[in-house]
């Protein structure tokens, strides 16, 4: 008898930085969903997506946060049980990437995962000619906070499920996957074994001897 196939771990992941950066975009050509210029989000949608990474099945369940400051209030739900956040700043807008030193990092830390692993994508390198943010301020930056950092391009699908592997492979090598991972193990062996029909028949039957 084959063993029961073990589920996927889910790994909640949170998209977050101003407005029209491009996250909705990220996300959709992740997908394979991309369809040409997206809307901006409101409040926030969600979308998920399976990867085999290194033999490990991970479910990414991907939110995709609104940029606008409206929503900001409201965006600390998502945050919550998040085990990775990507920051997504403008690579033609120094703002956009200002903002995530003085808003966004702060924003996450405060409400998500005390183990969340951070994650800084500098998007529309297919505008580079236009750039504003220097490479080494982002560099400098993300070792402020122990982050890897990513230059891609949403427009022309450039380096984006890259950046989502690897991410999936700093997540199963970290300490959380392991103990999701035990407790996944643990869920599964707790379940009751299913009888085929025979030993349910079998049962029966010591049972109205039993009674008899």
């Amino acid at each position: 008898m084959s063993e029961k196939k073990q589920e996927p771990i889910s790994c909640k992941v949170i998209l977050v930085g101003d407005s029209n950066v491009g996250k909705t975009t990220i996300i959709s050509r992740y997908l394979d969903k991309y369809k040409g210029k997206e809307s901006p989000t409101i409040g926030a949608s969600f979308a998920n997506k399976i990867e085999n990474i290194d033999g490990n099945e991970i479910m990414f369940e991907i939110w995709d946060t609104a940029g606008q400051e409206r929503f900001r209030s409201i965006n600390s739900i998502f945050y919550q049980d998040a085990y990775i956040c990507i920051m997504v700043y403008d690579i033609t807008v120094q703002q956009s990437f200002q903002s995530l030193g003085s808003y966004w990092y702060n924003a996450v830390k405060e409400y998500g995962n005390e183990s969340i692993i951070f994650h800084v994508a500098g998007n529309k390198i297919d505008l580079f000619e236009n750039e504003e943010v220097d490479k080494n301020e982002v560099k400098e930056y993300c070792e402020s906070i122990n982050a890897e950092y990513s230059f891609v391009s949403a427009y022309e699908n450039t380096y984006i499920g890259d950046m989502f592997k690897n991410l999936g492979k700093k997540f199963i090598n970290s300490d959380l996957y392991k103990k999701l991972k035990e407790a996944k193990t643990k869920s599964t062996k707790a379940e009751p074994k299913k009888l085929t029909n025979e030993e349910a028949n079998n049962k029966r039957e010591k049972k109205k001897k039993k009674f008899c």
